[in-house]
């Protein structure tokens, strides 16, 4: 072998030691058929010769171009030549777009990942492997960049990660798999003398070199006039990108540990503990938000960072009741002492049920006379008996209700339940007693019994054991 084909067959072969790949379990090699992925595709195929795992590629149809079905034959004939196994999948690119509405370019990646992450989940592999380089490196920071990023975003990409994909349109990520990018510390030049003295004929796309796509302008027209005012340029991208990723992780850790802390999922909900994020940086405070939106939304792509920024201070700051309307039908709830995440169609009905609260359908209305056996919402029941002459009721509140309060002063029952910090998608739902059209009781609040032996009136609040 030449030196460039040795130099680069070596990279990969540590590269897989470095991550610890299980040598009998395949690799899902994605190949276009353009001149990264041949070069990746024959430097896995020696390594693969001399004990290392074994490779099946899978070449991706999108069916976005008449010539897509000869380009799809000319990889299988070149894996025949070269023994490697290939899949030709074709994919749906219009129906992904119709689900995420980001252009036909994501919706062409999507697609592209599903279908790598499906054949490897049916050889029993998690492992995807793509050959980005050091240009795809440099490009991709230059497009987050100018897209507006943070820490992660200017990382650029790493070597190995992994990542949740979805596996059809409309989906959520279903299965975490693994990422594999051996070439991406390798410049575009290497591996075009890698294929020269190999004798690789890369299938070119026409769509490459359309400047209209972002991508293509950053390649076609920044990185050549880049190398022109300094020809190290990539090379100190890559070093710069190598020392963020390491920050990152960094930071990463210091987000874990206060995710577990502050974060807590209950029946697809995610609440935050407000006194405890108060407490952390607001670095910290933004990737766990983050975080937990992504766990709901199944990506957080598509969330901006104007709504992220809002969530984050009414999370700290906001009035008990507000709610931020984040991405799709997801909002952020702000209770008092929590920060509640799910989907609008659903969220208060979860959280009412989290409660434990004693609840009652709104509207209800039951007068009370004998003996009382009445089945609430969320296992409770009240028991008991009334025999007053007086007006006794269960029911719902209603506009203008009075309790008493503090040194059994009448007070509205809205600025009692304002003084009880009670969250307002219970309070339609909470079971009263009202003797009289005053509320005596507000059920499973304040006091978990009502004794009125002048009156007639014994209540209390039980757990529901009957069948």
């Amino acid at each position: 072998m030449s030196d460039v084909v040795s130099e680069i067959v070596e990279r990969v072969r540590c590269a897989l030691i470095e991550i610890e790949h299980p040598e009998l379990r395949p690799l899902i090699v994605g190949l276009s058929g353009g001149i990264d992925s041949q070069v990746l595709t024959h430097a896995l195929g020696i390594v693969a010769e001399s004990g290392g795992p074994p490779v099946h590629a899978v070449h991706v149809d999108h069916e976005l171009r008449p010539e897509s079905g000869d380009d799809a034959a000319g990889v299988q004939q070149l894996c025949r030549e070269w023994g490697v196994s290939c899949d030709v999948v074709k994919v749906d690119v219009p129906g992904w777009d119709a689900e995420l509405d980001q252009g036909v370019e994501s919706a062409a990646r999507h697609a592209r990942y599903a279908a790598l992450a499906s054949t490897a989940l049916d050889n029993d592999t998690d492992t995807i492997v793509t050959g980005h380089t050091l240009n795809d490196q440099a490009e991709t920071v230059m497009l987050r960049l100018l897209a507006g990023t943070g820490l992660e975003g200017l990382s650029g990409m790493s070597m190995f990660s992994r990542r949740p994909i979805a596996l059809a349109p409309g989906r959520p990520a279903v299965r975490r798999l693994a990422l594999f990018r051996p070439l991406l510390g390798i410049s575009r030049d290497r591996i075009e003398a890698y294929a020269a003295q190999v004798g690789i004929n890369p299938i070119e796309d026409p769509s490459n070199q359309s400047t209209a796509f972002r991508r293509n302008a950053i390649r076609h027209n920044v990185v050549p006039h880049l190398l022109e005012i300094e020809p190290a340029a990539l090379d100190a991208i890559f070093r710069t990108t190598s020392t963020l990723q390491d920050d990152a992780g960094f930071i990463a850790d210091a987000v874990d540990q206060a995710f577990d802390e502050i974060v807590a999922e209950r029946s697809g909900v995610w609440m935050l503990e407000r006194q405890q994020f108060r407490s952390v940086h607001a670095a910290i405070q933004r990737r766990v938000l983050y975080r937990a939106i992504d766990s709901v939304l199944g990506t957080a792509l598509r969330l901006s960072q104007e709504r992220l920024e809002s969530l984050r201070i009414a999370a700290i700051d906001g009035q008990p009741g507000k709610t931020i309307e984040l991405a799709d039908d997801v909002v952020g709830y702000i209770d008092y002492d929590r920060l509640a995440i799910g989907h609008v169609t659903t969220l208060e009905e979860t959280l009412r049920k989290l409660s434990w609260i004693p609840l009652l359908e709104p509207g209800s209305e039951t007068r009370l006379c004998g003996d009382i056996n009445e089945q609430l919402s969320n296992g409770w029941r009240v028991r008991g008996s009334v025999t007053s002459d007086q007006d006794v009721v269960l029911r719902t509140r209603r506009d203008g209700d009075r309790t008493r309060g503090p040194r059994r002063r009448e007070i509205k029952l809205q600025d009692w339940f304002t003084d009880q910090k009670v969250p307002r998608y219970l309070r339609d739902w909470l079971p009263l007693i009202a003797v009289n059209d005053e509320v005596r009781w507000v059920i499973g609040l304040d006091i978990t019994e009502l004794r009125d032996t002048r009156s007639g009136i014994d209540l209390q609040l039980e757990l529901d054991i009957l069948d």
